[in-house]
């Protein structure tokens, strides 16, 4: 069975089998036909019902359709946003990552059934149509009837976990740079060859610690932490460090909800009025082709050999990471 939204986005959240059961299903036959039909127009008027749907204590339920890490703390950040309008509203939010949700105190349940009425937070319209300036969270929200939504990424660690960053972080003296070479997006990365030019030029001055999955490559000069920590344990690295550089991944949103300041090298694939915050120093390209919005799962490849990261050289990072730190 399909869920209520499956013929417009085309998969379950995160495209976790596991989810469906949770998700209510979209009869194409009679009987069962009409009820969909009646609770899809119900829903499409959202907007308009939310007040009462407040003021009488009901359940929506905000699904984490795109389902990526970063889509996650963006769902945070919608949900935070609806909460602080309506919050007498028992939201719960079905996820395929509820691991970068716990001590989330605006959602009331995680991964309970899907309720009657529903909300995607998903900005697929502004993918399909590649847009160049609208911000993701203010879309969504926009589709709600809320035009006054903050952009803000919302992580949380416990007691336990803080301590166990800063006693890792403990040893060392200089003081610390988190970094990243990888996103999913093949289009987000930066060369390696520019990155291992890039930290041989500042590992001496400081200490730079390498987060990220097991697919970083081996860089030398950096601290290899990536591929040996789940998220919540390097999150609690990132929270001790003093700048974070990268591409637009889950550790941009994190730092960002630690108040770390960044450096991000985007490149062309995405604008950065769309994704990135505004306290960041941000590093982007401006080809004819951009922004191209490219999402491997699509199976869209480059036409250009990324050649809107090549335009960034090494020698440019390095003059906007000393020029952040003063």
């Amino acid at each position: 069975m399909l869920s209520l939204f499956s013929a417009n986005y085309g998969h379950i959240p995160g495209g976790r089998d596991e989810l469906i059961k949770l998700m209510y299903p979209y009869h194409n036959n009679f009987p069962l036909k009409i009820f969909s039909k009646y609770r899809w127009h119900q829903n499409s008027k959202l907007k308009q019902k939310i007040t009462k749907l407040n003021s009488l204590e009901y359940w929506l339920t905000i699904i984490d359709r795109l389902g990526g890490y970063g889509d996650t703390l963006i769902t945070a950040n919608v949900i935070f946003e609806i909460k602080k309008k309506y919050p007498d509203l028992k939201i719960n939010c079905i996820t395929p990552n509820p691991e970068l949700l716990s001590y989330e105190k605006c959602i009331d349940k995680i991964n309970g059934k899907e309720s009657f009425y529903s909300f995607d937070s998903s900005y697929i319209e502004i993918v399909q149509r590649k847009e160049k300036s609208k911000n993701i969270v203010h879309h969504i929200l926009e589709k709600i009837g809320i035009n006054d939504g903050v952009y803000k990424a919302r992580f949380f660690l416990d007691k336990s976990e803080i301590e166990l960053g800063a006693k890792i972080v403990s040893k060392f003296n200089k003081p610390i740079i988190a970094f990243s070479t990888k996103s999913n997006e093949e289009v987000k990365n930066w060369p390696v060859e520019y990155w291992k030019k890039f930290i041989s030029m500042i590992s001496s001055r400081f200490t730079v610690l390498q987060l990220g999955d097991k697919k970083e490559p081996n860089i030398e000069g950096a601290i290899r932490f990536s591929g040996k920590l789940t998220i919540r344990e390097s999150a609690s690295i990132l929270m001790n460090a003093f700048i974070y550089i990268g591409p637009d991944s889950l550790l941009m949103h994190l730092s960002n909800a630690f108040n770390i300041k960044c450096l991000i090298i985007w490149g062309g694939s995405r604008p950065v009025s769309s994704i990135g915050y505004p306290d960041n120093v941000h590093l982007s390209t401006f080809l004819p082709c951009s922004p191209c919005w490219i999402h491997s799962t699509n199976n869209e490849l480059c036409e250009h050999q990324i050649q809107c990261m090549k335009e960034i050289p090494p020698n440019l990072v390095l003059a906007k990471f000393y020029e952040f730190l003063k």
